[in-house]
């Protein structure tokens, strides 16, 4: 019978709070620039709001489909494809909301 060793296990468990961490706190980021700066009509708020999440998935995602470990099924990464649907319609609707407030800035201006 093999027995998994208990320092493996725990750092794998080490891992997982880990990368939950920065899960929750690269959201909880990307919601403070867009409730505070983005509304405020910050561009520099929106672009770090949209490039935090976009470098985690870039690094995370693609290293389920590479054959390193089978985790590739819709129970696991179907909630991040959801997640992330979600985002970018709101990054979308974000973007459209600072370009209308850009051009009124600018026409008001003239």
């Amino acid at each position: 019978m093999n027995e998994v060793n208990p320092a493996i296990i725990a750092y794998i468990m080490h891992l997982h709070v880990a990368t939950a961490g920065f899960i929750a706190a690269t959201a909880i980021a990307a919601g403070g620039l867009a409730w505070y700066g983005v509304r405020d009509g910050l561009w520099w708020a929106w672009i770090t709001a949209v490039i935090s999440p976009v470098m985690g998935l870039a690094v995370a995602l693609p290293l389920h489909w590479m054959g390193h470990f089978n985790y590739d099924w819709v129970s696991h990464l179907g909630p991040i494809y959801v997640g992330t649907i979600i985002y970018v319609v709101g990054a979308l609707v974000a973007l459209i909301g600072l370009s209308q407030t850009a051009l009124a800035t600018a026409s008001a201006g003239r």
